[in-house]
């Protein structure tokens, strides 16, 4: 099935996807001793799960360089998690707490 109803099926499923990446990162920060380096972590296990070298070409590095700044080895920027969550369709927000 080529048609309009398979292109629609497949917005969602990509829209079902990151709202399920959202709400694990947003679990995620809200846990209490959340830092810097287990939010990397959360976006390498959301990178990996989504596909690497999608989020890495996103960003513009090599899919080698994002799995490292993600996974702590090399510093990470906030350049890198803007991108990081732009190629997985969710983004940032900040609220009153």
């Amino acid at each position: 099935m080529n048609g309009p109803d398979n292109r629609f099926a497949n917005a969602r499923v990509t829209n079902l996807r990151a709202a399920e990446m959202a709400e694990y990162l947003d679990g995620r920060l809200h846990m209490i001793n959340y830092d810097e380096s287990t939010f990397a972590r959360s976006l390498l296990l959301a990178s990996e799960l989504y596909g690497m070298s999608h989020v890495a070409y996103e960003c513009g590095l090599s899919s080698d360089a994002m799995r490292r700044q993600l996974s702590g080895t090399r510093p990470l920027y906030f350049d890198s998690v803007l991108g990081t969550m732009r190629a997985l369709g969710i983004r940032l927000r900040i609220e009153v707490v």
